[in-house]
């Protein structure tokens, strides 16, 4: 009796993880080439804001299966600090993960910003992507699809009018799973590059880079002309990993 019910218990995961894993190939996945759609560099405008607060934050959205007041939550530690714009990864709207709710919308009614977002992919109705939440003025957004293979990734580019600036707000996110990832992540990080090379104004790049400072692919893009470190890359910002994966990273004129 006790055996068969181990056998039933193995199978009913066994059969998840095929429908998991089912999922994710047939529903979310996609191949995109290396190609990269950014514009050629622009006339640069020195329009940087007065002061600015600023905030990245990987939300895990999919938390709000399992965890109720998961994104009341994450909108009381936004509200604690007080930012001007905070940059947010893994964020859903209408997903079954987030028990079909609308993350984005939830989160500007809690913290009473202005709210951007940018999808990575779509299925079943719902959506999953990028967003950034600021008490400032946004004067537009784009959304860029990087390159590889696997679940899609994308970076949100958005124009802020903010404390009598205007600037150019990058949230970025790339492919997960450390080493197994690092040529896809490498490519990504190239194409944010040229795209952050197009800014029109002081820009801030942020989001979860998904792999450490001293990993090849980070220190590469991090040396890169034009690219500030904003903070002590030896804090960890994944409490499981004990690593930073998540970046401030701005243009060389802000005082930081």
């Amino acid at each position: 009796m006790r055996r068969r019910r181990a056998v039933r218990i193995v199978l009913v995961l066994l059969a998840l993880f095929v429908a998991m894993a089912a999922y994710r190939v047939l529903g979310v996945y996609e191949f995109r080439s290396g190609e990269c759609t950014a514009t050629p560099p622009r006339q640069f405008a020195a329009t940087y804001p007065k002061r600015l607060t600023v905030m990245t934050f990987n939300i895990e959205g999919h938390a709000s299966l399992l965890k109720s007041g998961h994104i009341e939550d994450i909108a009381a530690v936004i509200r604690k600090y007080a930012p001007d714009i905070v940059g947010i990864n893994e964020a859903h709207r209408g997903t079954w993960q987030a028990r079909f709710a609308d993350q984005t919308e939830q989160l500007r009614l809690l913290t009473g910003m202005n709210v951007a977002f940018g999808q990575s992919y779509s299925f079943l109705g719902g959506e999953f992507g990028n967003a950034m939440l600021t008490r400032g003025e946004i004067v537009s957004t784009d959304v860029h699809e990087l390159p590889g293979t696997g679940e899609p990734r994308t970076m949100l580019d958005s124009v802020v009018r903010i404390d009598g600036g205007t600037i150019q707000f990058y949230v970025a996110h790339t492919s997960s799973w450390g080493p197994v990832n690092r040529e896809t992540r490498r490519t990504q990080l190239n194409c944010m590059l040229a795209h952050v090379r197009s800014s029109r104004h002081p820009f801030i790049l942020v989001g979860d880079l998904n792999a450490p400072p001293d990993a090849p692919e980070i220190a590469e893009f991090l040396a890169r002309d034009g690219m500030r470190f904003v903070g002590d890359p030896k804090t960890p910002t994944h409490r499981v990993l004990d690593q930073r994966l998540d970046y401030i990273l701005t243009d060389p004129g802000w005082i930081v």
